[in-house]
């Protein structure tokens, strides 16, 4: 590989033993599919891999090959690891309850966030990917493994997920060139489609149905946000997992420049406030604000507070910070 930090990353891989692949808490569809992915090719490689990452695999990502035996939280880990390979992780904060559970392990981080913290001991940090699955894909062709059906589902679910189904500004020639590599393994793409996004369920639908009604928008329409409540999921029967759909109905309607979705996650007084812009607007230097981070066109934050307060709070800041683009 011509990058350096890659060519690192393969020699320490080489030279040791026992892995823990890991990704952020409630790992996506790019997060999960690249440690997945690589897990196999570190078994082709003949050594000892073991993919845990914080509350599991969620449903709509159970037919990855290998989610059954991903472990969920520190009691599934078993250590000694020479090393935790991280994907798709700005901060190893993110990994919440592993990281918490490991001592000064050796952290190998791989990651496609311009924000990521370089937070390893090696760290291969490269926002020209797509998403992680490319970057793994690339990696354990250099290490000389033969790719095979399971790694190519793993990887394609990835960028399929992080790219928006190939629509996203991130999505390169080189993405294409990395797409054709794999359908020409046999991977079919209405499989992968069929198992993302035709799997509803009608408590599902009835979800769907709150948050449109949700839905508000700035006066002119520049900003559109959804607040996703516990008493949505009381009603429904249903607790949403990956919430980008949602915001890609918001970024649907004309004129709208920018997106937000806020929701709790585990503690009362913790939002996650996702962000969605158009090329003129930084989403990272808008998540920034509350520390946090991503992609120009994608990211997030967590901040404390009520829903009701950080939802005024985020959507008056993020109207602003709009208004002074053109």
């Amino acid at each position: 590989m011509a990058n350096s930090s890659a060519r690192q990353i393969l020699r320490f891989i080489r030279k040791h033993r026992r892995f823990l692949v890991s990704g952020h808490v409630r790992s996506d569809g790019d997060a999960l599919g690249s440690q997945l992915a690589f897990h196999f090719a570190l078994r082709k490689m003949e050594k000892k891999s073991h993919v845990v990452c914080d509350r599991g695999v969620a449903p709509e990502y159970a037919f990855l090959p290998g989610a059954a035996r991903v472990g969920k939280g520190p009691e599934d880990l078993r250590p000694p690891y020479d090393a935790v390979l991280t994907f798709d992780s700005g901060a190893w904060s993110r990994l919440e309850r592993i990281a918490e559970a490991l001592h000064d392990p050796f952290i190998i981080n791989i990651d496609h966030h311009a924000s990521n913290e370089r937070f390893g001991n090696l760290n291969w940090v490269d926002d020209s990917y797509s998403s992680c699955g490319e970057m793994a894909w690339e990696l354990l062709k250099a290490a000389g493994v033969k790719p095979d059906r399971r790694i190519a589902t793993c990887v394609y679910t990835a960028m399929v997920t992080d790219t928006g189904r190939f629509s996203f500004s991130n999505t390169t020639p080189e993405t294409h060139r990395r797409a054709a590599e794999i359908l020409r393994m046999g991977v079919r793409p209405d499989d992968i489609h069929r198992a993302l996004y035709r799997q509803r369920t009608p408590a599902q639908l009835r979800y769907l149905e709150e948050c449109l009604r949700s839905l508000r928008l700035s006066e002119g329409g520049r900003l559109g946000w959804i607040t996703l409540t516990r008493e949505m999921s009381e009603r429904t029967g249903y607790l949403p997992g990956d919430t980008q759909e949602y915001l890609e109905l918001v970024e649907s309607l004309r004129g709208v420049q920018g997106a937000l979705l806020s929701r709790h996650v585990d503690e009362p007084t913790d939002i996650k406030v996702s962000f969605r812009t158009d090329r003129e607007i930084d989403a990272i230097a808008l998540a920034s604000k509350w520390g946090g981070g991503g992609h120009p066109r994608a990211s997030g934050a967590t901040v404390r507070g009520s829903l009701k307060e950080v939802e005024t709070t985020v959507v008056d800041t993020t109207l602003h910070f709009i208004q002074d683009r053109p």
